[in-house]
């Protein structure tokens, strides 16, 4: 989904490329994007990304992290945050989500002004000066630290614990955002005959209501319930990651998604969906910080398991008349 596409709301690409095997330093020059939010997400193989807010780097009042992504992990960077990366595997594939749209140019014009490449790792022949225009400005005083254990440095939680969304307070930066699969917040919703379970990786919280991240997985209909239209101001991507996934989209005829595939719907179109395979599973991008996710957890209950609860009619001892059994 490129910027053009989305409004300038966001651009998603998929990143697929050889790694080596073991942590070590950076394959791509440390930097900072001034404008831009960049997102990663591992579908395959392992990443190291490290990351640390610019201004404190500089006052030296933060600590840098770094976290190895497997398939399912998350790692935002804020914009004005350093960042850099490292492919660990053979086979390696990231999702990754940049707000605001528009960046996917600098990919575009890759050779404009070719340059021997040791002489910049990563730039893809660039010269540095021209990087600005691009909104990448290199950090070549930022050291990625190597001592990360089980995955991990610096503080927070990895597979050791809750991760959690952090809070902003007033002006204050944001920190790198980490979420390892089935770790961070989620939510159930139970309405329209059916489960959903919001997992959350960044809100309008932590966006300025810019657009939101997250997984979705969701149950099978109760026979008979028809699934809602939804309909945002703003646009909307479901990317698939398990099972099976119908969707109509106002105007289109309805389509099957499965593994791999994704559906784009402009702003101020109404789109339905629904599982059409007992365990489906989908990351959602929204232009906004209040939408299908907002509501979706809004109406619902915060939830421990990454599996929703069986249908109420095979505990008839505990049916009620939604349909549903609470579990917890």
């Amino acid at each position: 989904v490129t910027g053009n596409s989305s409004g300038r709301a966001f651009y998603i690409l998929h990143t697929n490329a050889a790694g080596k095997n073991t942590p070590g330093g950076p394959g791509l020059f440390p930097h900072v994007h001034q404008k831009t939010y960049e997102n990663f997400y591992a579908v395959k193989g392992r990443v190291q990304l490290w990351g640390q807010n610019l201004d404190r780097f500089l006052s030296d009042t933060s600590v840098q992290q770094t976290r190895i992504l497997g398939p399912g992990d998350f790692g935002g960077i804020p914009n004005n945050t350093i960042h850099t990366f490292n492919l660990l595997e053979p086979d390696t594939q990231l999702t990754g989500v940049l707000v605001p749209g528009g960046f996917e140019e600098l990919l575009f014009n890759m050779n404009a002004s070719p340059i021997p490449a040791e002489t910049l790792p990563g730039a893809g022949g660039f010269d540095p000066s021209e990087l600005g225009k691009w909104d990448v400005y290199p950090r070549f005083d930022f050291t990625p630290r190597q001592d990360a254990v089980n995955g991990k440095a610096g503080p927070g939680n990895w597979y050791d614990g809750q991760n959690i969304l952090p809070a902003p307070t007033g002006n204050s930066p944001l920190d790198p955002i980490w979420v390892a699969k089935n770790y961070g917040p989620k939510y159930l919703n139970s309405e329209n005959g059916r489960y959903q379970i919001v997992t959350p990786f960044v809100t309008g919280e932590q966006t300025n209501d810019k657009f939101s991240q997250g997984t979705i997985t969701i149950s099978l209909n109760d026979p008979g319930v028809k699934a809602p239209l939804v309909k945002s101001t703003v646009a909307t991507a479901l990317y698939m990651e398990e099972g099976q996934l119908e969707v109509t989209v106002e105007g289109f005829d309805p389509v099957t998604l499965i593994d791999g595939d994704l559906v784009f719907v402009p702003g101020s179109t109404s789109f339905s969906y629904f599982a059409s395979a007992y365990f489906t599973k989908f990351m959602y991008v929204t232009g906004g910080g209040r939408d299908m996710d907002f509501e979706l957890v809004a109406k619902g209950r915060k939830w421990d398991s990454a599996f929703y609860p069986p249908p109420a009619a095979n505990h008839p001892e505990t049916s009620s008349a939604s349909g549903f059994v609470w579990v917890c």
